[in-house]
């Protein structure tokens, strides 16, 4: 007789609900054959655009276990983690555990795919925003879609809220005793949660928030993919394959993410190498440009990275998201504006280790100051738009 005492027998006694679903699985010729992997994609999905949710495999839709053969747990294992990062976007990122399970009548391995409530509004590769209502799945209309979307990031201050997935753990008491000194006077959980470094979800586990990540994290596109810069340089002035002399991925902390950004245009310009000459730009207004892009991008646009191109005769900015709060192009000198206000506060104290200085030294000043002194040192002035779902800035060399 099965032991109820066991939360796995009494869920698969139980049933599928809200946050369950079982699934059955088939072998043939070394591969998985059923489900199919859009389906378990669907599920994921589901599950995310959800509250979370399991997924009990080799179990059936009654419940009864049916087991994962031993010489496929590997591959099992392996089926999961594939489609939830190729078929699935933004990319799921599900804790697979294996599990022995005594019904009384047998003893068989399962795996259980936990999938967490989504940061962001995902979708299957096939382009389907599933949801999952009670035991069921089904797609949700376009006016729950934009709902959802609204509540996940798009107009409220997402760089506070947690990240499902991410624990205290994957923050760096290195950069965290950097930011606030070796021995802080209260206990170090206290402080991350006074500011907001961290806070507790509704199960008490206590998380990073989308600031505290991007900043204390040594790899926060381990959990918030295009957290990220993708910078190029280009021998000529097109964006073209033909002419890319170098590209790189500039991943880590934001602070390094800038600094790093910074010294990849330096590398180029400053010893003369092509393009541009010495002095072909004012590394200041780099700086603030780059700080800027970093600093107010919109981080619940989950499937673009900020991107830095430089070409023969102009270095381009492109960072997610249009400006915030109503503001015109033609406004940005004169009006503030924050988009993440935790990120700016945690980056108005973060020293750069190129300048010394603090990453934000005043607040306002800087679109100005790029305007400005981009002019003054190559006669033309840099220049904003809007393109798509990005704000994207060109600086001109000057001659």
């Amino acid at each position: 007789m099965a032991d109820y005492r066991d939360p796995i027998a009494m869920r698969l006694h139980v049933g599928e609900d809200s946050r369950t679903e079982f699934k059955e699985l088939r072998f043939g010729n070394g591969a998985v054959r059923s489900p199919r992997a859009e389906d378990l994609a669907v599920s994921m999905v589901a599950f995310a655009n959800s509250d979370g949710g399991t997924l009990y495999l080799g179990v059936n839709d009654s419940g009864e276990v049916r087991g994962i053969p031993r010489e496929n747990l590997d591959l099992v294992d392996q089926w999961v983690v594939n489609i939830a990062m190729d078929l699935c976007n933004p990319p799921i990122r599900p804790v697979v555990e294996r599990v022995a399970v005594d019904d009384g009548d047998c003893n068989e391995t399962l795996i259980l795919a936990h999938v967490a409530r989504g940061l962001y509004v995902h979708e299957t590769s096939r382009g389907r925003y599933p949801q999952r209502v009670g035991t069921a799945r089904r797609d949700l209309t376009p006016t729950e879609l934009a709902r959802l979307f609204k509540e996940r990031g798009r107009q409220y201050v997402f760089d506070e809220r947690l990240v499902p997935d991410a624990t205290a753990d994957d923050l760096s008491q290195r950069k965290l005793e950097a930011h606030f000194g070796i021995a802080p006077s209260i206990p170090w959980p206290d402080l991350l949660r006074n500011t907001r470094v961290t806070a507790t979800d509704e199960r008490g586990v206590e998380r990073p928030t989308v600031a505290g990540l991007l900043t204390f994290s040594l790899v926060p596109t381990d959990h918030l993919c295009s957290a990220c810069i993708e910078a190029a340089c280009y021998s000529g002035t097109r964006l073209s394959s033909d002419d890319l002399v170098r590209a790189e991925r500039l991943a880590g902390p934001v602070g390094e993410q800038i600094d790093a950004a910074v010294a990849f245009v330096m590398q180029f310009v400053a010893a003369g190498r092509a393009p541009g000459t010495p002095g072909a730009y004012d590394i200041d207004v780099v700086h603030e440009a780059i700080v800027n892009a970093v600093a107010h991008r919109d981080y619940s646009v989950s499937r673009s990275n900020t991107r830095c191109f430089l070409f023969a005769d102009r270095l381009e900015l492109h960072s997610p998201g249009t400006l915030p709060n109503g503001i015109a192009i033609e406004e940005m000198p004169y009006r503030t504006f924050t988009r993440n206000q935790l990120l700016v506060s945690f980056l108005s104290k973060m020293r750069s280790t190129r300048t010394g200085r603090v990453f934000l030294e005043s607040r306002g000043e800087g679109v100005g100051k790029i305007l400005e002194d981009g002019d003054k040192h190559s006669g033309r002035r840099p220049e904003y738009e809007i393109s798509g779902n990005e704000l994207r800035l060109r600086i001109w060399a000057r001659k």
